[in-house]
């Protein structure tokens, strides 16, 4: 009875051994457990419209190559995504013995999705990954207008620009129109790659930098200034609101003391002019540059050439010692005096009116005196015949 059993176990173990030995081939992904995919990091956190890349080693434990199919699964609708190697989309896979090969999945959160928890599986031949994206928010279908800062202080006819981002949340390329709402006197003018546009055409889910140029009127009074901007389609519109602090304006005049706009000179000659600088703004001004534009030949120097500061409402004196050409005919010449800070200038026109030398109105009075002379001689020495 024992060697009946004895030969029993030997017919068995041996009919096993044939088995295992047709079924054996080389390379074969075949095994239970040969493969192992894995990836640190098996639940994310992600927003809407957010991609997400996965960094995941196929591992081969066994001593042999191994072959393996490779696949993404999910349930959920409107996700994109892209399963590559190498950089490569591929479909099939070889791991040699003891190594591994590395993938990459990227995940392409939808814009239009609700909040929860979304599961979704990678699989290499028998080894599967089952991976989670978290999205905490509910997405939008929409556009965004965001301002790096929406608030800027300054004075009256000055230029402030403000940087905004337009986002296009929208699955689709879009085309926003620019438009501003400021109040009357105010300029508003929209910039894209250091050009003046009305409008520009943005990517799906997909951004550009846009700067808002906004210039104050003269002499605006101080406050807050608040001025709608809005970027928008048929399909689409975003919305968004910067606001100026006006504290103070540049404003400067130049006139001569006696208001006049005219004045005269001889030919050679010089005549010294007072002009009256004044801060009519209410913001002080610094380093006031008074200078002309003469005739040719002509001189002009100021005494002070240059006024350090002056505060609103004050005034500062300037002499203008003008000398004309010699060579200067009679008549009528155009200068003007400017008086300029970096804030702002001011300008003063003149007519200057040039009239005979000196000189040659004695040499006439000479010339006429010795005709007189001529004439008379004549009478005397013929009159008597």
């Amino acid at each position: 009875m024992q060697k009946a059993c004895r030969q029993a176990l030997v017919l068995a173990l041996t009919i096993a051994l044939l088995c295992t030995a047709f079924s054996w081939k080389p390379g074969s992904a075949e095994a239970a457990g040969d493969l192992e995919l894995y990836t640190p990091y098996r639940q994310l956190t992600a927003a809407p419209g957010e991609s997400i890349t996965y960094s995941i080693d196929l591992i081969n434990l066994s001593g042999t190559t191994q072959l393996a199919n490779l696949s993404f699964r999910t349930n959920h609708q409107n996700w994109s995504y892209d399963l590559t190697t190498g950089g490569k989309n591929v479909q099939e896979i070889a791991v040699k013995a003891h190594d591994s090969q590395s993938l990459s999945l990227r995940l392409d959160v939808p814009l239009q999705i609700d909040p929860g928890n979304y599961t979704f599986t990678v699989s290499a031949g028998d080894a599967s990954l089952p991976l989670t994206v978290t999205v905490a928010e509910k997405g939008t279908f929409n556009s965004n207008f965001e301002l790096e800062q929406s608030n800027m202080e300054g004075y009256a006819g000055s230029d402030f620009t403000f940087s905004a981002t337009l986002r296009n949340q929208t699955a689709e390329e879009q085309t926003y129109a620019l438009s501003a709402s400021p109040a009357n006197g105010w300029e508003v003018r929209f910039m894209s790659s250091s050009n003046y546009v009305s409008s520009v055409t943005i990517d799906p889910n997909a951004s550009q930098t846009i700067s808002v140029k906004v210039t104050a009127p003269e002499g605006v009074e101080a406050g807050d200034y608040s001025i709608p901007i809005a970027a928008y389609n048929n399909a689409t519109q975003a919305e968004a609101s910067i606001e100026v602090s006006i504290i103070g304006s540049y404003n400067l005049s130049i006139k001569t003391s006696d208001e006049r706009l005219n004045t005269t000179i001889r030919a050679g000659g010089s005549r010294t002019l007072e002009f009256i600088v004044e801060n009519t703004g209410t913001a002080a001004l610094e380093d006031i540059n008074v200078s002309s534009i003469t005739p040719t030949n002509w001189e002009v120097q100021f005494e002070p050439k240059t006024i350090a500061s002056l505060e609103p409402g004050k005034t500062a004196s300037v002499q203008a010692i003008i000398t004309s050409n010699e060579d200067s005919l009679p008549g009528d010449y155009a200068m003007s005096v400017t008086a300029r800070s970096d804030q702002k200038s001011a300008d003063a026109s003149l007519r200057v009116t040039v009239k005979s030398s000196v000189l040659w109105g004695w040499i006439g009075v000479a010339i006429i005196a010795a005709v007189i002379i001529a004439i008379y001689s004549l009478f005397r020495r013929y009159g008597r015949r």
